[in-house]
């Protein structure tokens, strides 16, 4: 089979989504970057390496009404897609309680509802051809509970889920589905979160100064994306430790999660 030449990105404004639009521009695809701002994307654009191949396409994916219209403007952007990344997403942090339902309503619906929307429409069209490639990026705050990120993580959780069991629906077609893990990259995801109030945590940004690079992060994720493997994680030894403190050993992993917080 040919390899893909035209790719959906969204939440392509910046952190992972910015560098996967310049690590498929180096390979010589054509991207479709998919992110509110026009500004930020067309920075984006012009420092890959051919802003020719990259291809703007604005959009809210906040508004659930106006996903299949935007799903069918990406398809014809550049007569099909090979290869979706939904990675637009947002951070979240605050308790469980004290947490406006809103702010826990809008961190489902960008970080779960939204891609699942786009995947709906997005699939028929690739089973009509009988090829593509959809992956989500997901987060390893799926894999565990953490305090003052509840929504966040049952979010990523959720999307997580819907993605194994997709897989097993489309396990007998051409179609393949791919979910990735990323730990802490140097995103500044947390500086662009909403805290329990729904205002954004500018000075809070772990991320911004640790982590895994983005363009690294890129990297592994096409190599997922060019293979028959399912889910990725990507994170640090001490990350991948916890993981497995947490599988095994659940009582010493939150023993020292609290000691760490």
């Amino acid at each position: 089979m040919l390899s893909p030449q035209h790719v959906w990105i969204t939440g392509a404004s910046s952190g992972i989504g910015a560098a996967l639009v310049h690590a498929y521009v180096d390979k010589g695809w054509h991207v479709i970057a998919t992110a509110r701002g026009k500004e930020a994307l067309e920075a984006v654009a012009k420092n890959s390496s051919k802003p020719d191949h990259v291809h703007l396409l604005t959009a809210d994916l906040m508004d659930m009404d106006a996903l299949p219209a935007l799903v069918q403007s990406a398809w014809d952007t550049c007569g099909g897609i090979d290869l979706a990344i939904f990675n637009a997403g947002i951070a979240q942090w605050g308790t469980a309680v004290s947490s406006l339902q809103a702010v826990d309503d809008h961190v489902l619906t960008l970080n779960y509802r939204s891609p699942v929307a786009c995947i709906k429409a997005l699939l028929p069209k690739m089973q009509q051809v009988a090829h593509g490639r959809i992956a989500v990026v997901s987060s390893i705050a799926g894999l565990f509970g953490q305090g003052h990120l509840a929504a966040y993580s049952a979010s990523k959780a959720a999307l997580t889920v819907y993605m194994e069991s997709l897989k097993e629906e489309v396990h007998m077609s051409p179609i393949r589905v791919h979910t990735v893990t990323p730990g802490v990259i140097r995103t500044g995801i947390m500086s662009r979160g909403l805290n329990a109030d729904g205002e954004l945590m500018r000075n809070r940004d772990p991320s911004g100064r640790s982590g895994i690079l983005p363009a690294v992060a890129a990297s592994k994720i096409q190599r997922l994306c060019n293979s028959r493997r399912f889910h990725l994680i990507i994170a640090s030894p001490a990350e991948r430790l916890g993981l497995f403190l947490h599988h095994c050993c659940p009582r010493l992993f939150y023993f020292l999660l609290r000691r760490k917080s």
